[in-house]
């Protein structure tokens, strides 16, 4: 399972934990196989259409609808950007109907926390042709979000949580863990297919991987968990909680041990999507960001851009210049200290970035 794991990469995950959802019942089951048939078509629609054009066609779309949030988490990399110029809903709705066109088969939804948007919920509702991935803090949950989030059939949350109640709590806002829960509790009562998110540093990842916290998450519902390895980004970086190669190490070693011993879909962050290769999929090479006022981002840990969704669209942004010049540049996908190569070399990606502002600027220059 881990070779045919590590050439999907990250969907191979994600379908696995829909598989094990749908296992012994006749509705999931039906839904899966719908799934899988979309996932393939939509490969097949993306590996057509890149033939006729000059770009790179993601396998997954991130996009961050908002910056706002009720929480103000430590070493969130959303607390500094800015909140205003969001996408319309309109703006989301043709965003999501050329994704379906170009073969995006998948799009993680993030921010912020995306249901802020009361717009949201129906938009993804209506692209039956997309599997939706919600990052949300779990705050705002009612029995009729989670029973509409149960019936959509494209739609799988993640919760994010830190670990126990002072874990979350210290990181996030007083009561944080128990609106978590309170989501899961929800979802799992809904019927919904969810899980968790969470982000482990050297203060965590014990707790993270033991078999008490891997339990209750089980035993709450969740089908899958994301571990996303800490970045220091943001207004008021944490190196301190920045994992060393040995602590690494002996997660991973857990990791792969919880996938062979516990009856839940464990994703890890960056090992699952940088692969034996050590390449990031960012820049458009399996991904990419569009953040809350269409600005076309590498990643949401790569805050820089030259492209914008509402000049364009996305197939514009599909043949960034600024994507192509950090692929050609390999050694900028490569991590070694951090968990994100493009926040690791982010001051050679904003001088790529600045460089191609200032020659797209001479280009416009009308001599007298």
């Amino acid at each position: 399972m881990s070779k045919v794991a590590e050439s999907f990469g990250i969907g191979f995950w994600v379908i696995f934990a829909i598989l094990k959802w749908s296992i012994r019942n006749l509705k999931r089951s039906v839904l899966f196989v719908k799934i899988i048939f979309r996932f393939l078509f939509a490969n097949l629609r993306r590996i057509r259409t890149m033939r006729s054009m000059d770009g790179k066609i993601p396998v997954v779309l991130a996009i961050s609808p908002t910056m706002n949030c009720n929480y103000n988490c430590i070493g969130c990399y959303s607390r500094d950007r800015i909140t205003d110029n969001e996408l319309s809903s309109e703006e989301l709705d043709s965003i999501f109907n050329e994704a379906e066109k170009l073969g995006i088969s998948s799009v993680v939804v993030t921010g912020g926390e995306p249901f802020f948007r009361e717009d949201l919920l129906p938009i993804m509702e209506r692209h039956k042709r997309l599997l939706f991935v919600v990052i949300t803090n779990g705050s705002l949950f009612t029995p009729l979000l989670a029973k509409r989030i149960a019936n959509s059939g494209n739609i799988i949350v993640l919760v994010s949580i830190e670990g126990f109640e002072e874990n979350t709590d210290e990181r996030r806002n007083i009561g944080a863990y128990s609106k978590a829960l309170n989501a899961m509790n929800l979802m799992k009562t809904a019927g919904a297919l969810f899980g968790f998110a969470a982000t482990n540093t050297c203060i965590n990842f014990k707790i993270l991987s033991s078999d008490k916290f891997i339990d209750e998450m089980i035993s709450l519902g969740c089908t899958l968990g994301f571990f996303t390895e800490y970045v220091p980004y943001g207004d008021n970086p944490r190196y301190d909680w920045v994992m060393n190669e040995s602590q690494r190490k002996n997660f991973r070693e857990i990791v792969i041990k919880l996938r062979k011993t516990k009856p839940i879909v464990i994703v890890q962050f960056p090992h699952d999507e940088y692969g034996k290769d050590n390449i990031c999929s960012a820049a458009g090479r399996s991904s990419f960001h569009v953040n809350s006022k269409g600005d076309v981002e590498p990643c949401p840990f790569s805050p820089y851009s030259c492209d914008n969704i509402r000049n364009g669209g996305l197939e514009s942004a599909c043949k960034s210049q600024f994507f192509k010049n950090i692929r050609n540049r390999s050694e900028l996908l490569q991590r070694k200290d951090y968990a994100c190569s493009l926040f690791e070399h982010r001051e050679e990606i904003a001088q790529i970035c600045n460089k191609l502002k200032e020659q797209n600027l001479d280009n416009l220059h009308i001599p007298q």
